[in-house]
């Protein structure tokens, strides 16, 4: 695998590297993305690993975002695995090299901000209660607080900078819902997913489909299964 080939500079990541080298902190800035860059190989390694297609890794000035080519319905279990190894290499590394910048991009890591690591592991908490579209909208609800309150607390040039454009960010994810949501239910269609759990749902929203439970939908005294309510919508 080619992982040169699918890297992805942000054009933000130039913006704030100029800034940092003209307020004389080029060198702070380069350690910073030493340790945001030994935190993605975690995700990367994790990912390859469990045999993870890695479709781009983009580089942003607060951090890093691998992005795989798997299905949304993949093992929840895998998707933690590859969450918690991004943290656990940037420890192993601090454990060699400390650095002072270490917990700041741990603790803004672990933010629950969409798509940081700890929005995406407040995203597998919410599949195990509610359903994957209300996950979702939780998710992105939080990220718009959690965004606010740090603008009003920050009176950096840079960290203003970098919220503004986590927010678009945010924004750009939550209007791409609707497209999720179809991939999600043609995955259920198409393939056959067998969970130890049953979850029914009364009428045929479909956004009250769990993401590691079998759906049943009760419609006029009579169970459905998501196969048959997912065949009606891409009415085959």
């Amino acid at each position: 695998m080619k992982i040169k080939s699918k890297i992805y500079i942000h054009p933000l990541y130039y913006v704030i590297a100029i800034i940092s080298f003209f307020m004389g902190y080029f060198k702070a800035f380069s350690i910073y993305t030493l340790v945001i860059l030994i935190h993605e190989l975690g995700h990367i390694f994790a990912g390859i690993v469990l045999k993870w297609k890695i479709s781009r890794v983009t580089i942003y000035p607060f951090g890093c975002m691998t992005t795989f080519d798997n299905k949304l319905n993949s093992s929840v279990y895998e998707e933690f695995l590859i969450l918690i190894y991004g943290p656990l290499f940037q420890i192993l590394f601090n454990m060699i090299y400390p650095t002072s910048y270490h917990n700041i991009i741990l603790i803004f890591n672990l933010l629950p901000i969409y798509p940081l690591d700890g929005s995406k592991i407040l995203f597998l908490i919410f599949n195990k209660i509610t359903s994957y579209y209300n996950s979702y909208i939780m998710i992105y609800i939080i990220s718009y607080i959690v965004i606010f309150i740090l603008l009003i607390t920050n009176i950096s040039l840079i960290s203003i900078i970098i919220l503004l454009y986590i927010l678009y960010d945010v924004s750009r994810y939550a209007s791409k819902l609707n497209s999720i949501m179809y991939k999600f239910y043609y995955e259920r269609y198409k393939y056959n997913y067998v969970y130890s759990s049953n979850h029914i749902i009364l009428g045929n929203n479909k956004h009250k489909m769990f993401k590691d439970k079998n759906n049943y939908f009760f419609i006029n005294n009579k169970y459905y299964s998501e196969k048959e309510i997912l065949r009606w919508y891409f009415n085959f």
